[in-house]
């Protein structure tokens, strides 16, 4: 409230002004009518319809349908384009009853197929060849995954943004990807909105692509983070005895898991040896040397009349 209630006190104080400088410039327009028609204008606005006389744009043709869809099976729902009927709305709940959790589905079997490749193959790599320990090789290849990502993911696209809304500012364009990716979507800033029909459908598939390909990557990111010690330590601290035994008990699976998957080389000449039951099996059950009496037989003492 501190930080927003001054800004908002200006918008209100320029709107207002703005507001009887008109009527004070157009006497024939009561003031009735224009607060009726401000309302008609805000309520259209909110649903994403357009005002301009001139303009033949539709909200649901089908790269905005798309686009549509994208941001609301990622929950992202920057809330500029919503149905309009009782079918539509209906046809919404519906499909997110079976949309979002397949969706969740879908990218969480993603991660976990991208995860042994992208994350455990470069920190046992680093533990192998590189000598490190593997809570250090673990701590760089993270650190390192992290600043890729908020450079390809944030800043850079934050620049592009500056490059292709001449009106957003660098910090308004880093606030829109951070929103989107965070799955927020507040919907104060959308690309395209200020350009013409095909521009904006081509940001509109952009910022879908973007938007699916972003939260696969944050995904992999934070259950890469997830195996730190570190990590695990604060786990740990916050979380009950039984909890944190689960947690120790799946990251030993794990450890086991990639300590015999780093093993399994086919180039590594492994020489198998046969178990002890078959060597037993094998064994020969009397001796071969024939001048040593077999052991296993009874003892019979010889009487005086066999000596002779």
């Amino acid at each position: 409230m501190v930080l927003e209630e001054p800004e908002q006190n200006l918008l209100v104080a320029e709107v207002h002004e703005l507001r009887m400088r008109f009527l004070e410039n157009n006497h024939c327009v009561k003031e009735g009518s224009l607060d009726g028609l401000l309302r008609k204008v805000l309520y259209a606005g909110k649903r994403g319809v357009t005002i301009k006389a001139d303009s033949e744009e539709y909200n649901f043709d089908f790269t905005s349908s798309l686009f549509f869809v994208i941001t609301f099976l990622t929950t992202t729902g920057y809330g500029t384009t919503v149905p309009l009927s009782d079918e539509g709305r209906v046809f919404c709940m519906l499909y997110c009853v079976f949309g979002i959790p397949l969706t969740f589905l879908l990218l969480s079997c993603i991660t976990s197929a991208l995860v042994p490749r992208v994350s455990h193959a470069p920190i046992r790599h680093l533990h192998i060849y590189w000598g490190l320990s593997r809570n250090n090789a673990a701590l760089i290849y993270c650190g390192l995954l992290a600043v890729c990502t908020a450079t390809l993911f944030f800043l850079l696209p934050a620049v592009i943004l500056c490059l292709v809304e001449k009106d957003w500012s660098f910090l308004e364009s880093f606030y829109f990807c951070f929103i989107s990716l965070s799955t927020i979507g507040l919907g104060d800033y959308l690309p395209g909105q200020t350009h013409s029909r095909a521009a904006r459908q081509a940001l509109e598939f952009v910022t879908s692509c973007y938007l699916v390909l972003g939260l696969i990557v944050l995904l992999v990111v934070m259950e890469s983070f997830w195996h730190l010690q570190q990590v695990q330590a604060l786990v740990h601290l916050f979380a009950g005895p039984a909890a944190a035994a689960l947690i120790e008990d799946g990251l030993d699976e794990l450890v086991l898991s990639e300590w015999t998957d780093s093993h399994d080389d086919s180039s590594v000449d492994v020489q198998f040896r046969p178990p002890i039951s078959i060597i037993s099996q094998n064994m020969p059950d009397s001796p071969t040397n024939p001048c040593v009496e077999d052991s296993s037989a009874p003892f019979t003492p010889k009487m005086a009349s066999d000596r002779h």
